[in-house]
């Protein structure tokens, strides 16, 4: 690829990414780029109305804006239309190994819609022009291709034909509305937590993130607690641990500090006590 210079102003951003930009990365990849300059140029591909479309390298062309660059080194793409853009910015990130499990599912997904847009013979099990070599099955014998976009991909980024399928079926399962809540969530970095969600319906999914977000069940930190609480009503557990812990609490305090504590919660002991009946 022959490396030129454009300004920034003149490179169109496609509506439909893989990756949302993530502005706080942005910013620290501005730090780095003005102390080392920049490493690996953007990719953009040339339309046949001669304007320049971004393929890879988002952040880095974010990061020059923030450091008020008035341009930026880039790479020419060989791809000629918009989904060989997009399957070439997908395979770049997904072999830059820096996305966490809900970025890789969604990538993987949208790779597979790419490739059988490309190569609609593979949505039938057949191999695609680009792919017939690799029509090896795992014991070397030379077998019909059935799963001809899982083998290709993952013979181009590593990963191997079961874990691709697997990062499709999750994001094809998980509920647009869950999608997006997960990208401010600590369990998007974790396969195994989006698998458990994954396997539920869409109520249930949204349930278990209501409880996993809520402030109010601090324990809940992941779908099988989630879960516990929705199957078990685990949650009233809870509070029964609260109660033991402020009754230790309670049976070891001096008269004074006692009596302080019963003094700054009058009205709540009294109101206690008229809903028991014990006062009038």
């Amino acid at each position: 690829m022959t490396e030129r210079t454009i300004p920034l102003d003149e490179i169109l951003i496609p509506d439909e990414r893989s990756r949302e930009l993530d502005h706080d990365w942005a910013v620290a990849l501005a730090a780095l780029i003005a102390k080392q300059g920049l490493i690996h140029p953007v990719r953009l591909r040339q339309t046949v109305e001669g304007t320049f479309v971004l393929v890879a390298g988002l952040h880095r062309l974010e990061a020059h804006r923030i450091n008020r660059a008035d341009s930026i080194r880039y790479e020419l793409s060989p791809a000629q239309t918009k989904d060989e853009g997009r399957m070439e910015e997908v395979l770049e990130n997904l072999g830059r190994n820096e996305l966490n499990a809900l970025d890789r599912c969604h990538h993987l997904y949208d790779l597979k819609l790419v490739y059988e847009t490309l190569y609609p013979e593979t949505r039938h099990g057949a191999a695609s022009p680009k792919t017939k070599s690799l029509r090896l099955s795992e014991d070397g014998e030379e077998r019909p291709q059935i799963f001809g976009f899982a083998q290709a991909t993952a013979d181009a980024i590593g990963l191997g034909r079961r874990s691709i399928e697997l990062g499709v079926q999750i994001w094809s399962d998980l509920s647009p509305d869950c999608r997006q809540r997960l990208g401010a969530m600590d369990i998007r970095k974790k396969q195994s937590e989006l698998r458990q969600l994954a396997a539920l319906d869409a109520q249930k999914q949204r349930k278990v993130l209501d409880l996993i977000a809520s402030t109010r069940a601090a324990d809940v930190q992941n779908v099988a607690s989630a879960l516990e609480v929705l199957d078990t009503g685990a949650q009233a557990r809870k509070s029964d641990k609260a109660y033991a812990s402020a009754q230790t609490v309670l049976k070891k305090l001096p008269d004074p500090d006692f009596d302080r504590l019963v003094v700054e919660n009058a009205d709540r002991i009294i109101a206690s006590l008229k809903r028991q009946g014990r006062i009038e």
